[in-house]
């Protein structure tokens, strides 16, 4: 095989499937409000209190807007951000209010306890990811591009959840790189910040403290990785793991790409799928909008690939 086809969201969201970052929200909304408050609270977004007289009519529609756009719009870049101040300045108080002779031996029980209380809820978020997925249904959508159909002679890297290559399409050996529920894939949803530098250095600062038997301060840096860790996707992890799938490329001379803007978050995996594939292979990349052409651009200049070797055309010229 030496093509390559790589598909992002936006080819679900072509064939009509509800598969943005809103559409997830919308779903815990609807089935995990509780949850949804809890979450959006740690980047500083909070319910309106429609109790309150000076709330106008349209301060929902509103606030909507501002979460979209601070928060959901580019949620894994952001989503490694919480607001990490005010948990250390809740935890502080705590530990103030404790006042125990000897500095903060002896409190780790305590603190943990309002951790889990406060934070725990976290946990759940790669089950309600898997969830949502799971009752997005690709049975009744239609091929949008009839030369796909059937096709197997070419490496699939896909990075949706969703079964739309498999089931719409019937190609057989498809690559789910961040997990799917496909019956195929052994690897359930992964959503997340690729962030995991901070995780690492909340997790040293809490060693660091608990050398000096400071238990308050190793706590709260513990919890703060603990947090971070459930919405982590920790790429360099990643690629390490499929070592294998990286080293089928090496006889690749065509790469399609369609759906797929190459945020922030995955500019890891076009650095080694750009390692990987012949050095004179051509790209042949398909953007949706401006926004989206201006990111893969700047996405394949931070990589290093030649622009002799790039091939960039409007979606609507990809799509039957």
């Amino acid at each position: 095989m030496n093509r390559m086809l790589i598909v992002g969201n936006g080819f679900d969201l072509e064939h009509g499937l509800k598969t943005t970052y809103w559409d997830f929200r919308e779903y815990l909304e609807e089935n995990y409000l509780d949850f949804l408050i809890a979450f959006e609270k740690m980047y500083n977004f909070y319910p309106i209190d429609f109790g309150d007289p000076y709330v106008g009519k349209d301060a929902q529609r509103k606030r909507e807007e501002t979460v979209y756009n601070m928060l959901w719009e580019k949620f894994e870049e952001l989503m490694g951000n919480p607001d990490i101040g005010s948990m250390i300045n809740a935890s502080e108080c705590i530990l103030d209010d404790l006042n125990l002779d000897g500095g903060n031996i002896g409190i780790e029980e305590t603190m943990d306890d309002y951790w889990e209380n406060e934070y725990g809820f976290i946990q759940q978020f790669p089950d309600y990811v898997k969830e949502w997925i799971e009752q997005i249904s690709t049975d009744n959508v239609k091929a949008r591009k009839k030369s796909l159909i059937n096709d197997n002679e070419c490496i699939c890297l896909n990075f949706n959840y969703t079964d739309t290559l498999e089931n719409v399409y019937h190609i057989e050996d498809v690559f789910h790189i961040h997990g799917s529920v496909c019956e195929n894939s052994w690897v359930d949803p992964i959503m997340g910040h690729c962030t995991r530098r901070g995780i690492e250095e909340h997790k040293e600062a809490a060693y660091k403290a608990g050398e000096y038997f400071d238990e308050g301060e190793e706590s709260i840096h513990k919890a703060i990785a603990r947090f971070l860790e459930p919405i982590n996707k920790d790429t360099d992890e990643i690629i390490k793991n499929n070592q294998s799938f990286f080293a089928q490329l090496s006889e690749i001379d065509s790469i399609t790409i369609v759906g797929w803007s190459a945020g922030s978050v995955d500019i890891p995996y076009l650095k080694k799928i750009s390692e990987s594939v012949k050095s004179e292979a051509i790209w042949h990349v398909y953007w949706h909008d401006k926004k989206a052409e201006d990111m893969l651009k700047n996405a394949f200049d931070e990589v290093g690939i030649a622009l002799e070797y790039r091939d960039f055309k409007s979606d609507t010229k990809f799509w039957d």
